[in-house]
């Protein structure tokens, strides 16, 4: 019988892979158009830009919840990359209009971590860290910010005030039968920590895309963010770091989502129900 060789990916080839998938074709100038896989709106900058934010919130003021789950792998030289946790999140925005080129976000993110084979949560609970051999106390992630995206002179830059940061924004747009998909990473600053990089891929309906009268548009995500690894983990860089992948959908609301998600949100971040409201 034959066998098959397989040869594990390390931390170094895992990122170079990541990286080679989201970079072809990335420059809207790259390719010519395509009817058969683009739309006329995906060339035109100003229409590219109020999509991207259309599919990230909701022009209108209301919070949009991206709601997704997933796994959260740790990745390593000396071995394959194995599932640490199962992923539950949604990352909350309100998207207010500054001007036709520039929105303000509020982001709050709340993710929760699962045992990846009884599905428990573990907040506040002992889990044994593989990588250290030490007990450690889970803690779920929590994050926000404020940020300004904007178009200028035919880019999207993606800006964070308070950490002085500014990204460029590449998207890469295409079309199949009654889908359109968005294809997406920002260039992180280099001083940043690392490893640090996020892709993501939105799809949505491509008529409703080509029609701009409404404040938002649904999508179903896919997406990939390379990181350190949690705080609460203890563990150095130099053994490793972890890979969230995940996919989702923008939810209609949050009372929508379910509820031991809701629970453990008004557990660890009750300082939101205000700012949640209604929505």
């Amino acid at each position: 019988m034959d066998q098959k060789q397989t040869t594990p990916l390390n931390r170094r080839d895992m990122l170079l892979f990541a990286g080679a998938l989201a970079a072809p074709g990335l420059a809207p100038a790259a390719a010519a158009f395509d009817p058969q896989t683009q739309d006329p709106w995906m060339d035109d900058p100003e229409k590219s830009f109020i999509n991207y934010v259309r599919l990230m919130g909701d022009t209108s003021g209301r919070l949009s919840p991206q709601w997704w789950r997933g796994a959260y792998m740790g990745v390593f030289e000396d071995r394959h990359p194995e599932v640490l946790f199962h992923l539950e999140s949604c990352e909350m925005k309100r998207c207010i209009r500054v001007s036709d080129h520039e929105y303000e976000f509020q982001l709050r993110l709340f993710t929760m971590f699962r045992d990846p084979v009884s599905n428990e949560i573990l907040h506040g609970k002992q889990w044994p860290n593989p990588i250290t051999g030490k007990d450690v106390v889970v803690e779920p992630n929590i994050s926000g910010a404020d940020k300004i995206v904007k178009l200028i002179d035919g880019e999207i830059l993606d800006i964070v005030p308070a950490q002085e940061t500014e990204m460029r924004v590449n998207l890469w747009w295409s079309a199949q039968g009654p889908y359109m998909m968005c294809h997406t990473y920002r260039e992180r600053p280099e001083d940043r920590e690392i490893p640090l990089k996020d892709f993501l891929t939105l799809f949505g309906d491509r008529a409703a895309a080509a029609d701009f009268s409404a404040p938002r548009l649904e999508t179903r995500f896919n997406t990939t963010f390379i990181a350190p690894f949690q705080r609460f983990m203890a563990t150095p860089t130099a053994l490793g770091h972890s890979v969230w992948h995940a996919s989702g959908h923008k939810a209609e609301s949050v009372a929508t989502l379910p509820g031991d998600y809701r629970r453990e949100l008004a557990r660890y971040r009750p300082e939101l129900s205000e700012w949640i409201g209604n929505d």
